[in-house]
């Protein structure tokens, strides 16, 4: 796994998190987005920023790991795109007139736990590598 790569993912999440926080925080409510979907919408941003960060804190340990970092990373990326690409979509979507809850609302807990495995992964692996 190259940490370029972790890098690139990692600054591109931080960017559209403030890009979107931005959009979040002055510009949802004059389009009509209710105050719930703004806080949902806000959730989702969070993550996003927040694994952002971490994948970075990643990428900049990452000679300290004695371990593989793809399978956690994978995880952590995937699950980052559908909670928070979903919360967003959920969001987003019926403004224009698209609709699609039913798919999109089972989505978001599945983002969700990949993303917990991602970083549970790396951890137990962290974990494992200490010595008695």
């Amino acid at each position: 796994m190259s940490d370029k790569k972790i890098i690139l993912i990692g600054l591109i999440f931080i960017l559209l998190g403030i890009v979107l926080g931005a959009m979040g925080a002055h510009y949802l409510e004059t389009i009509g987005i209710s105050e719930e979907k703004i806080n949902s919408f806000s959730v989702g941003n969070t993550y996003l920023f927040y694994n952002g960060l971490g994948l970075l804190v990643i990428a900049s340990l990452s000679e300290k790991f004695d371990f593989e970092l793809i399978a956690p990373f994978r995880s952590i990326v995937w699950g980052t795109i559908l909670f928070s690409g979903s919360i967003f979509s959920l969001v987003l979507l019926p403004v224009i007139g698209i609709d699609i809850n039913k798919f999109l609302g089972p989505i978001t807990p599945i983002g969700g736990i990949v993303m917990i495995f991602g970083w549970l992964v790396l951890l137990i692996k962290h974990l494992a590598t200490y010595k008695t």
